[in-house]
């Protein structure tokens, strides 16, 4: 080269396939440079050789997107099968992808828009079958075009192309039907498999599965779960991670139902809006995944292909655990059970609240209950409020913390008891004459520190008036810091009813209380809220009445794993009147939290009230 080859002057191969041989080539009678086609056996291809080649030259000559390749020519010169087709100068994505793993974004943005153009490609009743790295050029600039349709097939036909049984494809970039030779549920799901197998490779810097051998790569594209791209690249968001698994889902319904909706979720992911797929729940990926442990593989009737070492570890723990599973049950489950729900820790630790707060004495009241009743001595820490209470509790340091019931959101946690109501007190400054809880949103308010229940509480109620707390002017700090006070013109407290910081507010510092008219049908959109009226006489206020509010509780809250035993000492501590007369004030009657309904109690939190109420 360069040679004639009729009206075309072959100048240099561009690349070869399993097939063909293309070409850059001039063509003489329009001058313009052009890549060539040929059947890379010539003269001597095959009759299916040729028809195959035809139908390639059929299939990507349908198609005019500008995205995919353009067929100029078809014809046959000196015994050699040939066509010509667009030069696309620039390179591929199995050369960029040799450089390693890409940039999120721009594999995004290539799939993406071979996704729109394989959709085109779909609504003209072709699939491609053969997607992978080396088919999808990048142009100078930067722009995707498809080529190689040389195993593609009508939507609805196979041409006599594909004899069943046949697996025909890039075994990396195969989907599970193309690699068991199911050539009759290759359609539209096949194309976005590939993809989904692409876009995987461009973020690890490797496909899916990439076996020693081809037949070892086939059997775990139809057996083995495709493995998530976050544990080769962590950094790579779950959302994006959820729609390449959905590509690469075994059963073809499973994945997107069109390379349209495909594009659109990557579409959705390169703007940062929400993606419309869902990724597997826990249980189908542990199904999948246990489904290869070589034991469970066999009691199943399932195919078993290379288990990982994990997997076979697996296996021996489950042999260990049957055999450890058969003892127990032989000498009792219970026994465990009944050590753990009758041993006290060494020390209690019980969270509270900042040093001299309302929690802080309560905590140490039922501090002194349970030495009393126990003889422990529990030890009582000074915490941020309710959120760092929960953080803890959570994390294991503390055994019980005092909360709001507006903090209390985890399933780790549960309830001992209900211990008093804390009202809602919505302080505003006299002078500026505000009536509505809506007028507020212009002023600067107080709402509590960010790890204060105050704020939870807050938080939830100002979301029913139309307001966002973020677009607030508010003041971060709890309402007993006075330098911070004096800033605010608003000031939420949710305290017990009484409070000499709030007296003080309401004698001394120019604020009033602005009353909630809707508290009850509030109430009933909020179950953490109940309707209230707070006594002004509590304040000293005698003759003014009183202000209808909400109310929330203040909870004494365990782990739901913590001890039966420590639960029922403490109900029995904080419940429990002492001969000397001692008890906790202001506590909430014991007979109202029997009836008390919707709170998630530990179970021998349960118990205690059920044989109370007996």
């Amino acid at each position: 080269m360069p040679c004639r080859f009729g009206d075309y002057v072959l100048e240099k191969v561009l690349g070869r396939g399993g097939m063909g041989v293309v070409y850059l080539a001039t063509q003489s009678n329009l001058s313009r440079q052009v890549a060539v086609k040929m059947i890379r056996s010539g003269a001597l291809a095959s009759d299916d050789e040729v028809i195959r080649f035809y139908a390639e030259a059929r299939s990507a000559g349908s198609l005019m997107h500008p995205s995919i390749i353009t067929i100029y020519h078809c014809g046959e010169h000196e015994g050699h099968h040939f066509f010509s087709m667009d030069y696309v100068p620039g390179t591929d994505l199995a050369k960029k992808l040799s450089e390693g793993p890409m940039n999120v974004r721009e594999a995004v943005r290539y799939v993406r828009d071979v996704a729109r153009a394989i959709d085109y490609a779909h609504s003209q009743g072709v699939v491609h079958r053969d997607l992978k790295p080396a088919n999808v050029l990048i142009t100078q600039d930067d722009e995707v075009v498809l080529t190689d349709f040389g195993l593609a097939k009508r939507i609805g036909a196979d041409e006599g192309l594909t004899a069943t049984g046949a697996a025909l494809g890039t075994p990396s970039y195969m989907s599970p039907e193309q690699a068991a030779g199911k050539s009759e549920e290759q359609g539209a799901s096949t194309d976005v498999y590939a993809m989904g197998a692409i876009l995987y490779a461009l973020l690890v810097g490797k496909p899916p599965f990439q076996a020693e051998t081809v037949l070892q790569t086939m059997m775990q594209v139809m057996n083995r779960p495709a493995p998530s791209v976050r544990l080769s690249r962590p950094d790579v968001h779950p959302d994006l991670d959820t729609i390449v698994m959905k590509c690469l889902e075994k059963t073809p319904s499973r994945r997107y139902a069109t390379a349209r909706e495909l594009a659109d979720d990557l579409e959705r992911f390169y703007q940062g809006s929400p993606i419309s797929a869902r990724p597997p729940s826990m249980w189908r990926q542990a199904k999948y995944w246990l489904s290869n442990v070589p034991i469970i593989a066999a009691l199943s009737g399932s195919r078993n292909v290379e288990p990982t070492r994990s997997q076979r570890m697996t296996q021996n723990i489950v042999l260990f655990l049957l055999f450890a599973g058969l003892v127990t049950w032989l000498v009792g489950p219970r026994m465990l059970e009944v050590v753990h729900d009758n041993t006290l820790p060494r020390r209690v630790t019980i969270a509270s609240g900042s040093p001299g707060g309302m929690y802080f004495q309560f905590a140490g009241q039922i501090s002194a209950e349970i030495e009393r009743e126990t003889g422990l001595h529990p030890n009582v820490i000074p915490t941020n409020g309710s959120l760092d209470n929960l953080k803890q509790l959570q994390d294991g340091k503390v055994h019980l913390a005092i909360m709001q019931e507006s903090a209390v959101r985890s399933d780790q946690v549960a309830v001992v008891a209900p211990l008093f109501y804390e009202a809602v007190h919505i302080l505003v400054r006299k002078e500026l004459g505000i009536r509505r809880i809506e007028d507020i949103a212009s002023r600067r308010v107080m709402l509590g520190s960010k790890a204060s229940g105050t704020r939870q509480a807050a938080i939830r109620l100002i979301s029913h008036f139309d307001m966002d707390v973020d677009e607030l002017s508010t003041i971060d700090g709890d309402w007993f810091q006075e330098d911070l006070r004096r800033q605010a013109e608003v000031v939420v407290v949710v305290v017990k009813v009484g409070q000499q910081g709030v007296r003080d507010m309401l004698h001394a510092e120019g604020f009033e209380m602005l009353p909630i008219s809707n508290a009850a049908t509030l109430a009933l959109e909020e179950p953490m809220f109940r309707p209230y009226e707070i006594p002004m006489k509590d304040y000293g206020l005698d003759g003014a009445g009183s202000v209808q509010t909400l109310a929330t509780t203040a909870l004494l809250v365990v782990r739901r794993d913590a001890p039966s035993r420590l639960v029922s000492e403490s109900l029995q501590a904080i419940y429990h009147q002492s001969p000397a007369g001692a008890s906790i004030s202001g506590l909430i009657p014991l007979e109202l939290a029997v009836n008390w309904q919707g709170l998630p109690y530990h179970e021998a939190a349960r118990r205690f009230y059920q044989q109370y109420e007996r």
